[in-house]
């Protein structure tokens, strides 16, 4: 007995798993349709059941994996009647039963089952008295244009044409399957942004059907070529190319004075061209313009940036050895012959000016000194707001240190420490850096002098024989 018991308990146990685990069905069983009064069409999950003006009958089997109910959308339609609006889990055989329709209006009816939660739509559509069936008498295309077929339900002769005002754009590509009277027409992507509809008209002895193709529009929009636009600090034009299918304006902010629209006569009316003035701060500027349609609340916008105007491209911060030293500053292209450098602590004096391609170059004199001193230099060029500021500083009794070497090519010491320069003994220096090198003109004994405020180390690659070293005037 207790082995019979758990072998009921068992396949109980399994009953309720592979319920379980069962995937929730309601679906229409194939090929169940029958009627000899209707036809079936099916798109997804929808059936259409289409009689004509006569009374008749459908049946469909319906299967489901539990209980189900039927409701007609929007209230049950009086002239159609189903056999049952509820079920249980299994298969059942519905039958659909619409009377005689003497109007002149086709009219439907659409009926959804329902199990837990799935759905499934049954929609009853029939024709007015004498008519020519056709599945539907609209078809709702996209701007981009497609394809779509009529089927045609009917035992006369009918003839079929384009309204002349659609025939440019919804074309006869002929049927596929004379014998199930399927006719399949294209039509092109509609380039405007207004919607359009054409008729096809089918004509028989009962009368005759229309077909009316609905297509979208084109959708609105604007696209301008950049959104993020750099511009040089010196004055020019710009322009900026629009791709749109609407009416375009543009509004450029009151404090953006520095940005106008030229107009030109353009090869495209969708090129916009626009000058910009010379930038005389020292700060980059920003504007952005914008371009619009209110009407389809549609914009697109160019942010444009124009660069602050360089004068000295050289090292703003340089550091001169207490021997003095002759240093070039080398000044952009938009920098003049008028360009004025002052000297506002003294120490330091224009020894000559070069012209070249690229700018100019101002070669400064820095005198000797046994003092630590500032010798600022300020650039002034005329047209620009505010100077450029070369921030001079030279040593004057900081720490030192001083070796002679024998190398044409050399590197410089390993030291570490704050900011220092090297003097190479050829009139030339450097600011220190772990990997400077340098090259000598000529053979030779040459005296290499470090100063720096203060020295932590001190390394010096490669000693050779004769060399000689002088740390006197480091500090402890």
């Amino acid at each position: 007995m207790k082995y019979r018991f758990f072998s009921r308990t068992l396949l109980s146990l399994l009953g309720i798993l592979l319920l379980a685990g069962c995937k929730p069905e309601l679906d229409y069983v194939a090929d169940s349709f029958k009627s000899t009064d209707a036809t079936l069409t099916e798109a997804g999950e929808t059936l259409t059941v289409l009689f004509n003006s006569e009374s008749g009958k459908a049946t469909l089997d319906l299967k489901a994996s539990g209980s189900w109910t039927a409701e007609f959308v929007n209230g049950r339609a009086y002239w159609c009647h189903l056999s049952q609006d509820n079920g249980k889990r299994g298969t059942a055989t519905l039958t659909f039963n619409v009377e005689r329709n003497g109007e002149y209006d086709e009219r439907s009816a659409s009926v959804v089952f329902t199990c837990g939660k799935l759905t499934r739509t049954v929609v009853v559509v029939q024709k007015q008295h004498d008519a020519m069936i056709l599945t539907s008498g609209r078809e709702d295309i996209s701007s981009d244009g497609g394809t779509f077929t009529v089927k045609v339900a009917t035992n006369i002769d009918y003839t079929y044409s384009i309204a002349p005002e659609a025939a440019e754009w919804i074309h006869d590509l002929g049927t596929k399957g004379l014998r199930n009277e399927s006719l399949t027409f294209a039509v092109d992507a509609n380039p405007n942004l207004e919607r359009r509809n054409g008729v096809i008209t089918f004509k028989g002895e009962a009368g005759e059907e229309i077909v009316t193709v609905y297509q979208k529009g084109e959708v609105p929009s604007i696209v301008v070529s950049s959104a993020e636009v750099t511009l040089q600090p010196e004055e020019g034009i710009m322009q900026v190319e629009v791709a749109s299918n609407i009416d375009v304006t543009f509004e450029i902010p009151s404090d953006c004075t520095w940005i106008e629209e030229v107009r030109t006569r353009t090869i495209s009316t969708r090129t916009y061209t626009f000058a910009f003035t010379r930038n005389h701060s020292r700060e980059e500027r920003k504007c952005e313009i914008v371009f619009r349609n209110n009407d389809y609340a549609k914009e697109d916008i160019v942010r444009i940036t124009q660069q602050k105007a360089d004068i000295v491209r050289s090292d703003l911060s340089v550091l001169v050895p207490s021997c003095g030293a002759t240093i070039a500053i080398h000044t952009s292209p938009a920098v003049s012959d008028a360009a004025q450098l002052h000297f506002p602590y003294g120490g330091g004096s224009i020894v000559s000016m070069e012209k070249e391609e690229d700018g100019n170059v101002f070669y400064l004199s820095i005198d000797p000194t046994r003092e630590e001193r500032p010798i600022d230099c300020l650039v002034y060029i005329p047209g620009f707001d505010d100077p450029d500021l070369i921030d001079i500083y030279q040593f004057g009794t900081w720490p030192s240190f001083s070796y002679t070497t024998p190398r044409r090519q050399v590197k410089a010491p390993q030291i570490a420490g704050p900011g220092s320069v090297v003097i190479w003994g050829d009139g030339t220096f450097d600011r220190y850096d772990s990997d400077l090198e340098h090259e000598y003109s000529s053979d030779g004994w040459h005296t290499i002098t470090v100063e720096g405020y203060i020295f932590h180390s001190v390394e010096i690659a490669r000693p050779q024989s004769g060399m000689s070293y002088d740390f006197s005037n480091l500090r402890p």
